[in-house]
């Protein structure tokens, strides 16, 4: 029996809750797959105070740490991580950089191009220090995994020589929040609401329903805009309205919840809401259907590969149509209708993920 792959993933943007956005679930997921196999010795590479977010999951002996937090511990991931650990038969980067000099496959997942398409989207330090060192990663991994087919589109757009080396490998077309019991949040318990999951960085677009919300309100007066997620790492935009509707009750900004209350209010929320003009993946469309929510979407092609159906498409910059797509379901109670089913899980994520790694090794 061949010896198990010596595979180092690199989660160093995971903090030690091990919860958060869709590239830290990426990562928490792949690992728990990843370690649940037999062919595979997996070994973590995480930043320095975060090695409990792997608990359970890999022997502490397996969990290697950098030091330095931002920008300082991405230049030391670039310059010295494919040297942690001792030797591996794979690499994987997981959040735009590979470690330079892998001694064995390098796997990069791109979850967008945003860096290059959106640059000022990001703070200037962003700006300045990940485009360079992410295209030669991009340029020098064997194995590019691509989380949607426009993603790929946006890689080959830049790089037409990586085509051959790139893979499409979805995401689940469910959500791992199906695991975990779901938490009622009491204050919107009873209330209709609306739903949007995202920071308020400007390709999110939360500020276009926050600027439509009171076209909304004048319709249904007890209606309420849910927000979620992390600040911005770099520019803002909550929309003109924002602290007006905040202060009256009309928009509830609670960024960042647990699983089990996230799970809650997608089961609970008339609306789901998906405005972004620029995604890699779309993860809140899909766990919206998942769940048995309406969507509402943005015309962007990745949104739109994550709910090809079930979903209602709408442009990016009309909140006049917002406005009454949202009143409209608000004004009704939300159909009772099953999620989604899942057609395909993690399980398939890291199969494939391996399956490119297998191709490289041929």
């Amino acid at each position: 029996m061949p010896s198990p792959l010596r595979y180092l993933l690199v989660g160093t943007h995971v903090p030690a809750s091990g919860q958060g956005g869709g590239m830290v679930r990426y990562v928490m997921e792949m690992a728990r797959g990843l370690a649940a196999r037999d062919d595979v010795e997996l070994h973590v590479l995480a930043g320095a105070g975060a090695e409990a977010a792997f608990t359970g999951l890999v022997t502490p002996d397996r969990v290697h740490t950098l030091p330095g937090r931002g920008p300082l511990v991405s230049a030391v991931e670039r310059l010295a991580g494919a040297r942690v650990g001792g030797r591996m038969d794979v690499v994987h980067g997981t959040k735009h950089l590979l470690p330079r000099g892998v001694p064995g496959v390098g796997v990069l997942t791109v979850h967008d191009m945003l860096a290059l398409d959106r640059p000022h989207d990001f703070g200037l330090a962003k700006r300045v220090l990940v485009r360079a060192p992410y295209l030669a990663s991009l340029r020098a991994a064997d194995a590019l995994v691509c989380v949607s087919a426009a993603t790929r589109d946006r890689v080959t757009s830049y790089l037409p020589s990586v085509a051959s080396r790139t893979t499409v490998v979805h995401h689940p077309d469910g959500s791992s929040l199906t695991s975990v019991a779901a938490e009622e949040v009491p204050e919107l318990a009873g209330r209709p609401f609306a739903l949007v999951v995202g920071d308020p960085s400007p390709r999110k677009n939360v500020g276009l329903v926050v600027d439509a919300w009171a076209a909304v309100r004048a319709a249904v007066p007890d209606a309420v805009l849910v927000v979620v997620g992390p600040d911005s790492w770099g520019p803002t935009d909550r929309g003109a309205a924002f602290s007006a509707m905040a202060a009256e009750g009309a928009v509830a900004a609670m960024g960042h919840v647990s699983d089990p209350r996230l799970r809650w209010l997608y089961e609970h929320a008339r609306v789901v809401l998906c405005p972004s003009l620029a995604e890699g993946f779309g993860l809140p469309a899909a766990e919206g259907l998942t769940f048995g929510a309406p969507v509402l979407t943005s015309e962007d092609p990745a949104l739109a590969e994550a709910s090809p159906v079930g979903a209602q498409r709408l442009p990016g910059r009309r909140p006049e149509v917002w406005a009454a797509a949202i009143t409209e379901h608000l004004r009704r109670p939300r159909p009772d209708v099953a999620g989604r089913p899942a057609r395909r899980g993690w399980d398939d994520v890291v199969e494939e993920t391996l399956e490119a790694v297998r191709r490289v090794q041929r």
